[in-house]
């Protein structure tokens, strides 16, 4: 009942807020995207199980309302302006139990100047290329975005250690220097979300400082040397036909966190517990030339836990992806990617994916698309043992609202 109560409140705030748009210029959009899959997964094991069984495949398809954003802004005056960003995933229903539903931006800008900038709030923090525009699905050729990027797939590629997912407050612009923009960014967040206190099954705020800390929800009841730091340095064209930058963070992850791991695990990372030093390091280029597009990022992610360095146990993480694509109409855009990267839970795992795809335009508001993964993860590439293949077949619609 109170999920009931909780979702109708929320329409009616954002009818009220429509209403008023009429008279304060309020603006209310966003952008859905619809799609149906067929996934084939296959798992080679190099010990049997007890069925004597050492593959196991499995086939799944169905439709889903991936993803839907709603968007308002507001500007206020010449300099304000403000932006929120409502989530909504997987067909989602409050009542089935189905999706998830969430605000992931909220903020308040203050820009005087476009070399001068602050963001107030919670928002997408500049890192690399794709984290500030992730969620605008409508402006993205992909059905499903690079893995660490890619919103439905959070959990399984535990994406905030490899991208800070929130800020709260970001100092950014754009310094002209002849034909390019020097873009720079510098913010400062919350810690890591596993550390941000939550309600148990009775309602009372649980967190991993103290079970009776007595306090909201939703709050990051630790030191201010543990929150996230970060910024990007970037070059610009002028004609947007060239891109790239650096981008450095420094927080902590949270070993005591457990609930993302198998509850049998016993990788690298099982012994481990404590609040270990996190720097990520990003590297991203992306450009046009003529009908033809190029985008790359690299994420390097370092960590330093002197318990991980006395048992010889490597924690840093590696992410990396290409996109190569082809304009061959106005409105038909053509692409190929590249992924690779290690494990979560143990570097010797390593991972790749391979996806061929196609954006048509129908409108100016509506586009088709369609996507073929391939994602491999296995721990001996010579004898293909612990291997997973999962192959994706996606078509979807994605539409401006």
């Amino acid at each position: 009942m109170s999920r009931f109560f909780g979702t109708a409140a929320l329409l009616l705030i954002l009818l009220s807020i429509t209403a008023m748009g009429q008279d304060s210029e309020t603006l209310l959009f966003g952008s859905l995207q619809t799609m149906f899959f067929n996934q084939k997964s296959n798992v080679t094991l190099s010990a049997p199980l007890s069925t004597g069984a050492m593959n196991i495949s499995e086939e799944r398809s169905t439709f889903a309302v991936q993803q839907m954003d709603l968007f308002l802004r507001k500007d206020i005056g010449e300099s304000f302006s403000a932006f929120v960003d409502l989530e909504f995933q997987l067909n989602y229903s409050s009542n089935n139990r189905w999706g998830s539903m969430s605000l992931q931006e909220a903020w308040l800008n203050y820009e005087p100047t476009d070399a001068f900038s602050v963001k107030v709030g919670m928002l997408y923090p500049a890192f690399n290329n794709l984290n500030e525009v992730k969620n605008r699905l409508a402006l993205l050729p992909y059905v499903f975005r690079p893995g660490v990027y890619e919103r439905l797939l959070s959990s399984l590629y535990m994406s905030e250690n490899f991208v800070p997912e929130h800020a709260f407050v970001q100092i950014s612009g754009a310094v002209p220097v002849e034909q390019f923009f020097f873009d720079y960014a510098a913010y400062v967040g919350n810690a890591e979300s596993s550390y941000i206190s939550y309600s148990d099954s009775y309602g009372s705020p649980v967190n991993d400082l103290d079970t009776k800390f007595e306090f909201l929800s939703g709050v990051d009841p630790n030191s201010f040397d543990v929150k996230l730091f970060g910024g990007r340095l970037g070059l610009r064209s002028r004609t947007e036909n060239f891109k790239a930058g650096f981008s450095l963070t420094h927080d902590y992850d949270n070993l005591n966190d457990t609930t993302q791991f198998p509850q049998m695990y016993t990788g690298p990372r099982a012994p481990l517990i404590g609040d270990a030093s996190r720097v990520r390091l990003g590297a991203d280029l992306s450009g046009r030339i003529g009908p033809v597009n190029f985008e790359s990022e690299v994420i390097k992610v370092l960590y330093d836990h002197e318990p991980a360095e006395r048992r010889d146990i490597e924690l840093d993480l590696l992410f990396y992806y290409t996109m190569l694509g082809y304009h061959v109409t106005d409105r038909l855009f053509l692409y190929g990617s590249y992924e690779g990267g290690n494990s979560t839970f143990d570097e010797k795992w390593k991972r790749n994916t391979v996806t061929a795809g196609a954006s048509y335009r129908i409108s100016a508001a509506v586009a088709a698309k369609a996507q073929y993964i391939t994602y491999r993860q296995f721990r001996d590439e010579a004898l293909r043992l612990d291997e997973v293949v999962i192959k994706f077949v996606f078509l979807g619609f994605s539409i401006v609202l």
